[in-house]
C-alpha cells in the first residue's frame, strides 16, 4: 500500500503528488487515477466497470468529515479555498498535457517550480456508469455549495480547453480526491495516544464503514482527532 508521500508546496499548500487509492493509501504513480469517492463518503469506487453496492442518494453533511475522509494519516480533502489557489495564474501556471502516457493538467508554481500532474481520470455517475477518462477531470473539495442549491460541493474541473473550479458538483458523482497536508495533524499525529483516544469509526480497505470492531482480517480505525491506524488480526 503506497502510503508514503512527501507532497510539495504550490501556492502557499501543500498538495500531494499522488490521487488517493484505497482509503488511507495513495496511488503507485502520478499518473494513477486511484479510486473514486462521492462526496463526505469514505466508499472508495472502482474507476472502470460495473459495482455493487451503489447508492444514489444525496451525501449528507455540509462539510467532508473527518471519519469519511479516505486521505492517508496526515491529509484531507482540499477546501475550494485551496483548489482557487490552485488555479490563481499570478502564481501558478496550468496546462493541459501529457506525462506518461496519460492526459491530464500539470500546476506549476512559478516561484518554485513545484508542480503536480492531475490525471483526467473522469468520474463515475452510478454502478455501471463512468465517463471522461482520458479527456475530463474532477477533483473534489470539501466545501458544499450551500446557496442557491443543496446537495452539490465545490470540485475541480477541467478538460483540454479549460480549468476552473465549479460550484455545482452532484455529490453522489465519485471523483478521484488528490489531498493536501493537514497542517494541524503533525503535532497530534505523531503524540496522539491512540490507545486512550475516541475512535469515530471502523472501515475496511475499501473505505466501508462497519458496524463494529471486526475480530479478524485488515482494518482501518479512524479517531476524532483525525488521525487512523491500520490493524491486521
Amino acid at each position: 500500500m503506497f502510503a508514503q508521500e512527501t507532497g510539495v508546496v504550490i501556492n502557499g499548500v501543500m498538495w500531494a503528488t499522488r490521487n488517493v487509492d484505497v482509503f488511507g493509501t495513495f496511488a503507485a504513480t502520478p499518473e494513477s487515477s486511484g479510486m473514486f469517492y462521492q462526496w463526505n463518503r469514505p466508499t472508495a469506487w472502482a474507476t472502470t466497470g460495473t459495482v455493487s453496492g451503489w447508492d444514489n442518494t444525496i451525501p449528507t453533511g455540509t462539510t467532508w468529515e473527518a471519519e469519511n475522509d479516505p486521505s492517508p494519516n496526515g491529509w484531507r480533502v482540499p477546501t475550494s479555498t485551496e483548489i482557487q489557489s490552485l488555479l490563481n495564474t499570478t502564481y501558478v501556471t496550468n496546462v493541459w498535457t501529457t506525462s506518461n502516457g496519460t492526459k491530464g493538467y500539470r500546476f506549476t508554481d512559478n516561484t518554485t517550480g513545484n508542480s503536480i500532474f492531475l490525471p483526467a481520470a473522469g468520474y463515475r455517475y452510478d454502478n455501471n456508469g463512468t465517463g471522461g477518462a482520458g479527456t475530463y477531470g474532477g477533483y473534489w473539495s470539501s466545501t458544499e455549495q450551500t446557496s442557491p442549491d443543496l446537495g452539490v460541493a465545490y470540485y475541480l474541473t477541467f478538460n483540454s480547453g479549460y480549468a476552473f473550479l465549479d460550484g455545482d458538483g452532484n455529490n453522489s458523482t465519485a471523483f478521484p480526491i488528490r489531498c493536501v497536508k493537514n497542517s494541524n495533524t503533525a503535532i497530534n499525529t505523531i503524540s496522539a495516544d491512540t490507545e486512550n483516544a475516541v475512535v469515530t469509526g471502523y472501515f475496511d480497505i475499501m473505505g466501508r464503514k462497519l458496524n463494529e470492531e471486526p475480530t479478524t482480517g485488515l482494518y482501518v480505525i479512524r479517531y476524532v482527532n483525525g488521525t487512523s491506524k491500520k490493524v491486521m488480526k
